[in-house]
């Protein structure tokens, strides 16, 4: 793994106030002087001294780093996929001129199209949905920097009480409403807190290339989901089973070739449920959820 030479000082999180965001700004706030961004009006962030209003859609991101000067850059947001590609194509004009590392939080989804063999960080991207080519064009855009001003880190699905997957498991339990699962699909997982953990480390190693932030083991979705669901209360929840094919098939990130450290391993059995039973937000603070 090439290791680029720059020290990290000032963090610039775009999407900061996502759910992922607001966990690396938790995290790196109390090491690095730490900023993010967020996307729509809001009375919290707007008087949150640290983050920024930016609109991918209508706003130059340039401004803001200008402004900042950062030394890195966490992406770390979803967006419209040409307004999220022209920023992109923004932030790496600016990276190159001023030698700034970026960090592409990118999605197991630049696989979808693989479907006999988890995928391992060297494989081609194949993709056949609109939202695994953007991340793919996103990758390709990042890779126009020097190797070492970027790392690209994929994330396998991102299992927490608060994440997406969880709460659209929680809504259709709530409403007695049938689940989706895939009984032929093979995937893996990851937990909020082990990427924000993942991010740390790399940062702190100033790695460059192409990592991938998943749980050690592979599980069927199926199975995944029914084990979440046994975690919240629901033993025998309504289920839809989709068959996109009669054989098994993946839709799964292998780590890389470069093991993690023990530290930094995560079984799938431990994302479901430190997952499943932590993460629980409060009205405390948003930054906390």
């Amino acid at each position: 793994m090439p290791k680029r030479k720059k020290s990290i000082e000032r963090i610039l999180i775009i999407g900061g106030s996502g759910y992922l965001g607001r966990a690396l700004y938790r995290e790196f706030q109390s090491f690095y002087e730490a900023f993010g961004t967020f996307c729509h009006p809001d009375d919290f962030w707007e008087n949150h001294g640290a983050f920024y209003n930016y609109n991918s859609a209508k706003d130059s991101l340039t401004p803001i780093l200008e402004s900042l000067a950062p030394s890195h850059v966490i992406v770390s947001m979803w967006s419209a996929h040409e307004a999220g590609l022209a920023a992109m194509e923004e932030l790496v004009q600016y990276a190159y001129v001023h030698k700034t590392h970026i960090t592409l939080l990118s999605n197991v989804m630049v696989f979808d199209a693989v479907d006999q063999h988890p995928s391992q960080p060297k494989h081609r991207q194949q993709s056949l949905t609109q939202t695994g080519k953007y991340f793919i064009d996103l990758e390709r855009l990042i890779q126009k920097l020097p190797d070492e001003q970027w790392l690209i880190a994929r994330l396998a699905m991102v299992i927490g009480i608060n994440s997406p997957v969880v709460q659209d498991i929680k809504m259709k339990l709530a409403q007695d409403e049938p689940i989706e699962v895939f009984p032929n699909l093979i995937v893996s997982a990851t937990t909020r807190d082990m990427v924000v953990k993942q991010l740390h480390y790399l940062i702190n190693r100033k790695a460059c290339g192409i990592l991938h932030c998943a749980s050690t083991d592979l599980i069927h979705h199926i199975d995944l989901v029914t084990e979440i669901c046994s975690l919240l209360g629901r033993d025998r929840p309504r289920l839809t089973h989709v068959y996109n094919s009669n054989k098994e098939t993946y839709l799964a990130l292998m780590s890389s070739e470069e093991k993690w450290p023990s530290h930094l391993q995560i079984s799938i059995q431990e994302v479901i449920t430190q997952g499943t039973l932590s993460h629980i937000e409060t009205t405390k603070s948003l930054l906390n959820s």
